[in-house]
């Protein structure tokens, strides 16, 4: 018996989606987009099938879909969504939606050359531009659905310290904790694959990192990166045994329905040294410190340098050396590298209905990483803390 999809995502809500984003395409002084990234058509029309949906500025979206249109009119609640075998028939798809011309936005920050040069050879009489900012901007501040669906994905990382309680043990390999935890979240629903938009980054529910793989850095820009497996994935848990009086970062995003939440918690098997307690104590101050501050109005620029104020002249803090990265904090979502960003000259104000993940960590190359993180709501308030698991660090 053939599996009856749903649709996850409510009509009304894609429909508030669209309804902003057209109003974000006429800001920017574009007459429609074409949305072909698979995160974005979930985004905008609930449904992850290969598909072209096109979105005039004013009128009517329509979903062209090459795979599969069976099951992209179960999980779209779009009213138009039609197929498109090929992309000779592109031009058409847009007229049908009142594009027969003008300025039409793609989203050029994830679009591969090739195919962007194969739309401007079909949509002969379109300015190509892009529609990433605008999107991006409208994604950044959740509807009270996307942040029922982030409440749950904070929930899952709730239970960490029950889990490392019943899992770690001195001589394990990372990867085999890394495992175990995995499972638990696995059982909760998660989805595994954590989504980015930059290019070259993916994640796997997270990273568990014990003593100095948590201060082996490498190509993403995170403070925290590890050695990995292997080097065709050099990022995350190794085949490093874990020991005794070493710090053990996990790192973990929770995920809900596409929609993620992200924390880390610091533990250890047996006591740590003085200085890597001490820096614990000061991130975790900072945090509850910059996340004071953060509220409407409030810059991402603003928040990162008074958490470099905070820190001061304190080894490691946010990467070692040149491997120290410009940020503090970051949005997510769908995707885990969205807006806003706490970061050195970001300049935008926080909004309420923005969510973000404020992450201070210190790290002692040959010795290892400590850190927090928790995820947050902007209010009209301030910041609302939504992952609740404790935040002292856990000798095991």
């Amino acid at each position: 018996m053939r599996q009856t999809l749903r649709s996850v995502i409510p009509a009304g809500e894609i429909e508030a989606r669209l309804e902003r984003f057209q109003a974000a395409l006429t800001e920017d002084a574009l007459d429609g987009a074409l949305v072909v990234q698979e995160t974005d058509l979930v985004y905008l029309a609930g449904t992850g099938q290969s598909a072209h949906l096109v979105v005039p500025a004013q009128g009517e979206a329509a979903l062209f879909v090459r795979k599969t249109l069976e099951r992209a009119r179960e999980e779209s609640p779009l009213a138009r969504v039609e197929p498109l075998r090929s992309l000779k028939h592109l031009p058409a798809a847009l007229a049908s939606c009142g594009l027969e011309g003008g300025r039409i936005g793609l989203e050029l920050d994830v679009l591969p050359a090739a195919a962007y040069l194969g739309y401007a050879r079909r949509l002969d009489g379109f300015e190509l531009d892009d529609c990433s900012a605008a999107l991006r901007r409208v994604r950044a501040v959740k509807s009270g659905w996307e942040l029922r669906q982030v409440e749950r994905a904070a929930e899952m990382l709730s239970h960490v310290h029950e889990w490392m309680a019943r899992h770690a043990r001195v001589g394990m390999t990372e990867l085999e904790l890394a495992a175990e935890i995995e499972r638990e979240l696995r059982v909760a629903g998660h989805q595994g694959p954590i989504r980015f938009r930059a290019f070259n980054n993916e994640l796997f529910y997270g990273s568990v990192l014990a003593g100095p793989s948590g201060a082996v850095p490498g190509s993403t820009e995170t403070p925290i990166v590890g050695p990995g497996p292997n080097v065709a994935v050099s990022k995350g848990a190794s085949h490093r045994r874990i020991e005794r009086g070493e710090p053990i970062l996990v790192d973990l995003a929770g995920a809900w329905e596409g929609y993620l939440a992200d924390q880390t918690r610091t533990f250890s098997l047996g006591p740590l040294p003085r200085r890597l307690l001490d820096a614990y104590e000061a991130a975790r101050e900072i945090l509850h410190r910059v996340a004071d501050d953060a509220m409407p109005g409030v810059t991402g620029a603003a928040l990162y340098e008074r958490a470099l104020e905070l820190a001061g002249d304190l080894e490691g803090f946010m990467g070692a050396g040149d491997e120290r990265v410009s940020f503090v904090g970051h949005g997510f979502g769908l995707e885990i590298d969205e807006l806003p960003l706490l970061a050195k000259g970001w300049d935008e104000p926080l909004e309420a209905g923005m969510v973000f993940a404020l992450e201070p960590k210190f790290v002692f190359p040959g010795v290892g990483a400590v850190g927090i993180e928790n995820s947050y709501l902007v209010t009209g308030d301030g910041a609302e803390r939504l992952t609740s698991a404790p935040e002292d660090l856990l000798e095991l």
